[in-house]
């Protein structure tokens, strides 16, 4: 298995005031033939640093996703009201069709005290074929839990049979490092449910870790020739910002029954590049499935500082 890499589709930088900087966890939506890619993006920080983040979307060509045809000039969701999950970020997570609506499924953020942020799962519907889309509440539909009691991150919904699978990062401690941050160490799990709504939790670790304190998110989960495979990033909990070995990079694991996953990095197939956008980290991967072929979107250096590109799929037998 090896990805193809295609380079950069799109760069946000100072594109609207509230579109400054970042394109980060890049999301598919196909819609009647138009392919939407949804990504958080970020406003100047105000004068004490405070930054936020909000959903927009561009979309692309189905054979040529490099060929931006529209630039959304609007937010997709509000942000939530005062003291809500989602009070100063949305992050798209992934989509599922149920009938005649469309299920967005959200990371929302909010600040907290003792450590950085906290972090939880929300929906939102759309009615019309995504031409607009209503939160489904004001609170999280996932979150801290009997099981997860630190922090949930990095969700992904894949349905599976008559139930819902929800993979996900959770943080099993806050870590101090030398220079004073507060770090998440997060660890791969899932959750099921039958209505996509209210979720079944348990305590286990998916994956082995390459690192003792690591940080992994972001999983996806495709079904490939009769095999579940999952790409996530992870990286090192003290060392990962810039050119450093412990950057964010893509991770791969396989499954043949969506509850025992080996991990097998070596086998991502995409690394690093020589040099440019792509060249000190890859982080938050999206799979998909579009007219036969298989496409990676991912963030590059400076977690998606600077948008956001794509890889297709080289399938050998």
């Amino acid at each position: 298995m090896k990805w193809i890499k295609k380079g950069q589709i799109f760069d946000p930088k100072s594109r609207f005031e509230w579109m400054n900087a970042y394109a980060q966890v890049p999301t598919i939506l196909e819609l009647n033939g138009c392919l939407r890619i949804y990504f958080t993006c970020r406003p100047k920080p105000d004068e004490n640093g405070n930054m936020i983040s909000l959903i927009s979307y561009i979309e692309v060509e189905h054979e040529n996703p490099k060929n931006i045809s529209y630039i959304s000039d609007k937010q997709v969701l509000p942000l939530g009201n005062i003291g809500t999950f989602d009070e100063f970020g949305l992050h798209p997570t992934n989509f599922i069709i149920k009938g005649d609506e469309i299920w967005f499924y959200y990371q929302g953020w909010t600040r907290e005290y003792s450590v950085p942020y906290h972090t939880s799962l929300g929906l939102a519907i759309s009615k019309d074929n995504g031409k607009s889309f209503k939160k489904y509440s004001e609170g999280p539909i996932f979150g801290r839990n009997i099981n997860d009691p630190l922090l949930t991150n990095g969700f992904f919904v894949y349905p599976h049979d008559d139930q819902f699978v929800l993979f996900y990062a959770s943080c099993s401690e806050w870590f101090k490092t030398e220079d004073g941050k507060t770090e998440p160490i997060y660890h791969l799990k899932s959750a099921v449910s039958k209505d996509g709504l209210n979720w079944i939790t348990n305590s286990i670790e998916l994956i082995d870790k390459k690192y003792s304190k690591e940080s992994a998110g972001r999983p996806m989960v495709l079904k490939i020739n009769g095999m579940y495979h999952m790409w996530f990033c992870f990286r090192d909990v003290e060392s990962f910002r810039g050119k450093v070995d412990g950057a964010y990079r893509i991770g791969y694991a396989y499954s043949h029954n969506l509850i025992d996953w080996i991990r097998k990095d070596e086998l991502s197939g995409i690394e690093l590049s020589e040099t440019g956008w792509d060249s000190e980290m890859m982080a938050y991967p999206f799979v998909q499935k579009i007219n036969e072929k298989y496409y990676m979107f991912y963030n590059g250096n400076d977690f998606g500082k600077h948008g956001f590109g794509y890889a297709e799929l080289e399938i050998t037998n």
